[in-house]
């Protein structure tokens, strides 16, 4: 019996993959990747963040909150450790510096931005031409049935549940019921009610390079 939570991932899930051809999406994504590395202030970086973290919850992605803080405090901590600029504060053997810090903060959301994003656009949908398009689409459904079973995971017989994991979307792609179509479509598709979305959001990102 699925979760309400799963349930309603999955839902979300069907209706963006209905919604967006997949090549174009991930053409987008590039895109926004692009603008979001040459993006010239760390506030239009964290809007990107902020946009693509919606992108991936409504793509049917799970997210973890706690995850994204904990990865962006470890960037931002990495970062302190080479003091440069003007001295903020100092706790204990640490010295937080202005440009460290800054440095830190803008990389972090950089990161998780791009994560979000590759979320939000990349998926077992998108095609490929020769071996190297059937590894990347089954290497994203096995992807996501990890992420999606990973809650199973316990303190407890923490590597037999690992094993279970990795054995039953193992076991799925020798049957065959988890393998992805893997014939390259090379026509073009036919138009879907979002591609107005996707140019919007393109056209939107590349006049935000202009921001200073």
């Amino acid at each position: 019996m699925s979760r309400p939570g799963a349930a309603g991932r999955a839902a979300r899930r069907e209706r963006w993959e209905g919604a967006f051809d997949p090549a174009r999406l991930a053409m987008t994504g590039v895109l926004l990747s692009v603008v979001l590395l040459f993006q010239p202030t760390l506030y239009g970086r964290l809007a990107m963040l902020a946009a693509a973290a919606a992108a991936a919850w409504a793509s049917g992605r799970r997210l973890s909150p706690i995850t994204t803080v904990v990865v962006m405090a470890g960037i931002v901590a990495a970062n302190l450790l080479v003091p440069i600029g003007r001295r903020l504060a100092t706790i204990g053997p640490l010295v937080i510096t202005e440009t460290a810090l800054l440095t830190g903060i803008e990389k972090a959301v950089t990161f998780e931005a791009l994560m979000f994003i590759s979320k939000a656009c990349l998926g077992p949908s998108l095609r490929l031409p020769g071996r190297f398009g059937s590894f990347f689409a089954d290497a994203l459904r096995g992807y996501d049935r990890i992420l999606e079973r990973k809650g199973s995971v316990k303190l407890e017989g923490f590597m037999k549940s690992i094993d279970e994991i990795l054995i039953s979307v193992y076991d799925g792609f020798q049957s065959g019921g988890d393998r992805a179509d893997t014939g390259y479509r090379g026509r073009p598709t036919s138009p879907r009610r979002g591609d107005p979305a996707l140019a919007a959001v393109a056209l939107a990102a590349a006049a935000s390079l202009l921001i200073r």
